[in-house]
């Protein structure tokens, strides 16, 4: 009898894991998710700010909607423990506040998903153009410089020394001049560049797969494409800004590649563009940062709401202050003696056996 009077309470000591926090951590998996995104974008793509961001946001937000539960559930100290629950109760929506803040970016972000994803493919429709800018550069040099030959060739009283000079004796001056252009087209056109050509195809083709602002890697691909094309085009300068001795003997400029195409400017600007749409401050708040706030907020607070109060403090402690359960004394402080009167002893709590199954039996 002793032993089943001790355990009369002992369901209520513990704090129960229920399918309320089940809903309630799959609603904080999603607002981590959608704040991660919203700060991720927020900051041009940095990592490690934005997890530690959402980590904050995590704490932030467990402490106040499972705290105040855990305060609920508390089979000690109730006076101590029901004034942290008020508190905790009234910092609940501030702190989902707060924690709405990135998700609020990721939502406008996602409201211009499709001049994004539009403009992404556009950036990556520039960065072939380059390539294919570059092989029109090459063959128009490679023409001008046949041209030039040509015109050595022909006026050899006007440019003896230049012909002297280049070879070009009359005797075998086809074949001279087929070597000259064979030397500047493996400069311009050689394997290295047709497998740098071939590499950052494949690359841009892997990149522009599953383009979507869901995708924390858009923003990662958009620095790297950026840090590649730069690459790319500074390799391709290279090949292109050694000039043959012949190329300028008619007077003839020749500028590199980078003066002569403007397909890589036009990619950066695309892409600098992109990045403007994404980390551009929010103008006010969006829709869908409203009712989702409000469906996660009611998520958060399941494991409260299903948490039974202690029996011992029903009663005499409540959520309000100033309120009444069934009938029996305030709820802020227990009953006083009246004066002349002895002390109503409360009827022991009955040990009932479906009292552990009760989930919606707790007091507010």
């Amino acid at each position: 009898m002793a032993n089943k009077m001790n355990n009369q309470y002992s369901w209520n000591q513990t704090l129960k894991f229920s399918w309320g926090h089940i809903i309630a951590f799959t609603a904080l998996i999603f607002a981590s998710y959608v704040a991660y995104m919203g700060a991720f974008y927020q900051n041009g793509g940095n990592f490690g700010a934005a997890a530690v961001k959402v980590c904050c946001i995590d704490v932030v937000l467990l402490g106040t909607f499972i705290g105040a539960q855990m305060c609920k559930g508390s089979d000690h100290k109730f006076g101590r423990c029901i004034m942290a629950e008020r508190v905790l109760i009234v910092l609940c929506p501030v702190a989902l506040v707060w924690a709405l803040m990135p998700a609020n970016h990721f939502w406008t972000v996602f409201g211009e998903r499709d001049q994004i994803e539009t403009e992404f493919e556009q950036s990556i429709g520039k960065t072939r153009q380059m390539f294919d800018g570059y092989d029109q550069y090459a063959n128009n040099r490679i023409a001008q410089y046949e041209v030039t030959l040509n015109t050595l060739s022909s006026q050899k009283a006007l440019y003896r020394a230049l012909c002297a000079k280049a070879g070009l004796d009359g005797t075998n001056d086809a074949m001279v001049k087929a070597n000259y252009i064979e030397a500047l087209r493996l400069q311009l056109l050689s394997e290295n560049t047709d497998s740098l050509r071939q590499s950052a195809t494949a690359w841009i083709d892997k990149a522009e797969q599953g383009v979507s602002v869901w995708n924390a890697f858009l923003v990662g691909n958009v620095k790297l494409i950026s840090s590649a094309i730069e690459g790319w085009h500074n390799k391709l300068n290279e090949v292109s800004t050694p000039v043959l001795s012949n190329e300028t003997a008619t007077g003839q400029e020749v500028m590199p590649y980078s003066e002569a195409d403007q397909s890589y400017d036009e990619a950066q600007q695309s892409l600098k563009q992109l990045s403007s749409i994404y980390t551009k401050a929010d103008e006010g708040v969006c829709m869908a940062t409203v009712w989702s706030g409000v469906l996660l907020y009611a998520m958060l607070l399941f494991p409260y709401l299903l948490q039974r109060r202690n029996e011992k403090a029903k009663g005499y402690y409540t959520l309000l202050p100033g309120g009444k359960h069934r009938g029996r004394g305030s709820s802020l402080t227990p009953q006083r003696r009246s004066k002349g009167r002895k002390p109503t002893q409360p009827a022991p709590a009955s040990n009932h056996a479906n009292d552990n199954n009760d989930i919606f039996s707790g007091t507010f």
